[in-house]
């Protein structure tokens, strides 16, 4: 009988002790995470934009973008979605051009806390296919945007210079009179300010 007890209680504390690990992990898990709030669907709008590389440079009087956010995240990694809907106005050098972009939506993917900035966060946009078209000009590249989104603001800075440079690099098949050459990194400079405001939380 005292056996039997004493392996009841031991099963008991085995138990207990089990249990704790597991809401200790869980704990750690849910404070590991990204949160975003309201998230849900976003639009954006920006004016001057710029795209260009080489030494050409599209400058747009204004763009706007669209996409949707997660509540949660475990790593941040295509935490969103961001597609561009409009350039408007878009010229280079006195001549009109176009703005393209390949495949959307683009994947948001939440990097870390902004080392400078406590307010912003770092975010990279993949999957990006960009491409410019003007008299004499035919340029598309595939790649990575970098920016930071501001919580105190509100809004996504897409190239800014405290950002990693672009990694979306010009296609073979690209040319411009000698502008833009294959192999050349494509730039993306906007301040898109979203609707309704979002606030982005790193894990803790």
């Amino acid at each position: 009988m005292r056996l039997l007890l004493r392996r009841a209680v031991t099963g008991a504390f085995a138990l207990v002790a089990a249990l704790g690990v597991s809401a200790t992990s869980a704990s750690a898990t849910a404070s590991g995470t990204w949160t975003v709030s309201p998230a849900g669907s976003y639009i954006g709008n920006a004016g001057a934009t710029t795209i260009g590389g080489g030494t050409l440079a599209v400058s747009c009087a204004s763009s706007r973008i669209s996409g949707s956010l997660l509540a949660s995240d475990a790593d941040g990694l295509a935490a969103g979605t961001l597609m561009p809907s409009m350039f408007s106005t878009c010229t280079a050098s006195g001549g009109a051009f176009s703005i393209s972009v390949g495949p959307t939506p683009w994947k948001v993917n939440l990097l870390q806390r902004n080392a400078s900035n406590p307010s912003r966060i770092d975010v990279s946009i993949s999957g990006v296919t960009l491409g410019m078209s003007g008299t004499g000009c035919s340029v598309t590249g595939t790649g990575t945007l970098y920016g930071q989104y501001d919580n105190t603001t509100g809004q996504l800075l897409i190239g800014p210079t405290t950002a990693p440079a672009s990694q979306v690099l010009a296609g073979a098949g690209s040319s411009c009179l000698g502008r833009v050459n294959p192999g050349n990194a494509l730039s993306f400079k906007a301040t898109y300010t979203l609707t309704p405001k979002q606030t982005i939380t790193p894990p803790a």
